[in-house]
């Protein structure tokens, strides 16, 4: 289970992280309609522009489930 907890938090930092690349960065110059990026961090830009947030909420989720898988209570049984 911890496994997959830290498989959650791994891939949820890096949907938080390519979710708030387009707060930060403005979107890639491009020469016309047919062009498309020159290097890997143009794609990258733009794959989160067109995610429109949804990168970062399920990346906000993602952290918060494993979050909650990773250190939940321990049940006393009594």
């Amino acid at each position: 289970m911890k496994v997959i907890s830290v498989l959650l938090l791994i891939l949820g930092t890096i949907g938080v992280i390519v979710g708030i690349l387009p707060f930060i960065f403005d979107y890639p110059y491009s020469d016309g309609p047919n062009s498309g990026p020159s290097n890997m961090w143009e794609l990258i830009l733009m794959v989160s522009y067109e995610g429109k947030g949804w990168y970062l909420i399920l990346g906000l989720a993602l952290v918060l489930l494993s979050m909650f898988l990773l250190f939940k209570p321990k049940q006393l049984i009594k």
